[in-house]
């Protein structure tokens, strides 16, 4: 009988001790991974913004060689030209000096209120619970030691 002692003496872990390397090897792929799509998103956006500035470039210069005047407006290069682009992730700025100098072509990049991606809100969100568990459990814990030491 002695080889069963050890059972009954092993005292036994809590839930939130047996889960927490669980729940941080979790959030740290996680983190990892909203790290990684970010810095993916980044690039996009930068090849995106370089990509309206060339088809801008391109498309005034092209105006220029075939008509013999720049556009007039943005919008002359958007019907003629087809130049289609994201509003909401691009202002562009055209300002037209005059018909035989080529147009001041400004690109800002907007960023909208809440950037964070889906993954970001997700984790953002496992997080919370994962605080308010353990914000719980301690709270319980100090209920115990209050009514233990009446």
């Amino acid at each position: 009988m002695a080889r069963f002692s050890y059972i009954t003496t092993k005292r036994r872990r809590s839930t939130l001790q047996s889960l927490l390397p669980s729940l941080l090897l979790f959030t740290m792929v996680i983190v990892l991974f909203i790290i990684g799509t970010n810095n993916l998103s980044k690039g996009s956006t930068k090849r995106q913004k370089e990509s309206l500035q060339d088809a801008l470039s391109r498309d005034i210069v092209y105006c220029y060689a075939t008509t013999g005047h720049y556009p007039e407006s943005l919008d002359s290069i958007r019907s003629d030209y087809g130049l289609i682009y994201n509003e909401d992730l691009f202002y562009v700025d055209y300002q037209v000096r005059a018909q035989n100098i080529i147009p001041d072509v400004t690109i800002i990049e907007l960023h909208p209120e809440d950037t964070r991606t889906i993954p970001q809100k997700v984790v953002g969100y496992t997080l919370q619970t994962v605080n308010n568990v353990i914000e719980k459990k301690e709270a319980m814990k100090s209920n115990i030691i209050n009514r233990a030491s009446r």
